[in-house]
């Protein structure tokens, strides 16, 4: 009944005749044909003009064909079109166009998206929403490797979080000027940590950011708005700054947020300023300082995403004396294993996250590598995962089956992940117990056997956990001489 009220429907009458056998083949072909179709007149219906999806799939088959995959396999992606029908081209353009653009590239295209904008929230997320599409068809039709998913997910995040900065900040100039420090411009700077940090988000992941700034002062207004403007401190200018960025990032709206930014893992966390001064950062993480072992273990996944060159490099040299510049200890070490071990907490056992031998344990191995053997090697100082595993191998810290098997467990979990993040972006982490999930997630994964999808990532996450545990045993027992 559902096929035949939408096959009769008036946009779709003229375009039956060339396309209706093909089009019901590769529905029937889905492991969900009816909601396959509920997917694609959902998607028809948004795109308003009489026939115009019709008459695309009409003229390319295969075109038909992706767009019937997207409604099979990617709930996600197909809302995306739907709630933003404009995005059609994006679709389609995965086709014929196999790059992504680089980070110039989409810099530049929101800079004039966003060009004499009042209010630029819609076009953000507008911008989101169609890059987003176009990594997604394209990891979608196993077009791009993990890590290249990962990259550009985390490259869409991070031009749209200069962009923001940037127009919150000349706000605040217009407001109080600039802000000054011995007759010098300061900076505000922004670290990623985590995914964002590693160049490694998700289609779901949020920010994790410190913001800071280079020097203390007071600001200096323009000549024009010298007896108007009023004058602060440099930080309250910076802290107002971050809130102010923290805002148009965590704003509710009817498309959402536009993502969700954590500054907790600042020094002395959401209670303490929403930016600090270099100064600070460096007396919080100095050898002597407060800094708990896993605030100097997250330092591993810094990288700085926006502000001046030199206050940037200062501040990198700041982290890596706190995660590097000092000995580590068995009793550390220890720490970091039971810190591993209590995330599971609340996890299923089934979680690729965070559940025993998932993606955490590969994470935290190569962390916890670093800050042991990073102070004498340079070449193991990198926030990317799979980047450290190579480095740690290379310096002989994993022996080459430990890496190989490390690195292709990563890529497959991370894979996973992101495919049933296509499904759901709103998902957990767990792999899916249902029947019907799991057909789909296969579906996606170009999978013949959900069943053996299933007991594939079992097996790998055994095997990953007995490695976590071995070289922790190995690293722990090396450090105290036993």
């Amino acid at each position: 009944e559902e096929r035949v009220r939408f096959l009769s429907t008036r946009r779709c009458r003229h375009f039956l005749a060339a396309i209706a056998p093909r089009l019901l083949a590769a529905i029937g072909r889905t492991p969900d044909p009816d909601a396959t179709l509920s997917s694609l007149a959902a998607v028809s219906d948004s795109l308003g003009g009489k026939g115009v999806l019709w008459e695309l799939l009409s003229d390319s088959p295969a075109a038909l064909d992706l767009t019937v995959r997207m409604c099979a396999s990617s709930p996600f992606l197909a809302s995306l079109l739907v709630a933003n029908p404009g995005m059609i081209d994006e679709l389609l353009d995965s086709l014929v166009v196999q790059r992504l653009p680089g980070f110039e590239a989409l810099e530049a295209t929101l800079e004039e998206v966003c060009r004499n904008a009042a209010d630029i929230s819609a076009m953000l997320h507008a911008f989101k929403a169609s890059q987003r599409l176009r990594v997604g068809i394209r990891d979608m039709l196993g077009l791009l490797d993990v890590d290249t998913t990962t990259a550009a997910l985390t490259t869409i995040a991070e031009v749209i979080l200069r962009r923001v900065l940037a127009a919150e900040e000349a706000i605040l100039v217009e407001r109080y000027g600039e802000p000054m420090a011995a007759g010098e411009r300061a900076g505000a700077m922004v670290l990623a940590m985590g995914k964002f940090g590693g160049r490694e988000m998700n289609y779901a992941s949020d920010l994790d950011v410190v913001f800071l700034y280079d020097h203390e002062g007071t600001t200096r207004p323009s000549r024009r708005r010298r007896r108007s403007a009023e004058t602060t401190t440099n930080g309250h200018f910076f802290g107002d700054l971050a809130r102010r960025v923290m805002k148009a990032f965590n704003a509710s709206s009817s498309q959402g947020r536009l993502y969700e930014i954590d500054s907790r893992l600042r020094p002395s966390g959401s209670s303490g300023p929403a930016a600090i001064p270099l100064a600070e950062l460096e007396r919080y993480f100095a050898a002597d300082g407060p800094a708990a072992v896993w605030e100097r273990q997250a330092l591993v996944k810094v990288r700085p995403v926006a502000g001046p060159p030199a206050a940037s490099a200062a501040a990198i040299e700041i982290v890596h004396r706190a995660a590097y510049g000092r000995p580590w200890t068995a009793d550390e070490v220890e720490s970091i294993r039971g810190m591993r071990l209590r995330m599971e907490e609340g996890a299923k056992p089934a979680n690729l996250k965070r559940g025993p031998g998932g993606i955490v344990d590969i994470e935290f191995i190569a962390q916890m590598l670093q800050v042991v053997h990073g102070g004498g090697d340079a070449s193991l100082r990198t926030p990317e995962t799979r980047g450290a595993l190579a480095a740690l191998q290379r310096a002989g810290r994993l022996d080459r089956e430990e890496f190989l098997f490390l690195d292709s467990a990563y890529r497959t979990l991370r894979r996973i992940e992101c495919r049933l993040r296509l499904v759901d972006a709103a998902a957990r982490h767990d792999f899916p117990a249902g029947v019907e999930e799991r057909r789909r997630l296969a579906h996606l994964m170009v999978h013949d056997d959900p069943d053996g999808l299933a007991a594939e990532v079992a097996a790998v996450t055994a095997r990953t956990r007995l490695t976590f545990e071995a070289i922790f045993d190995r690293t722990v027992a090396a450090m105290s001489g036993s």
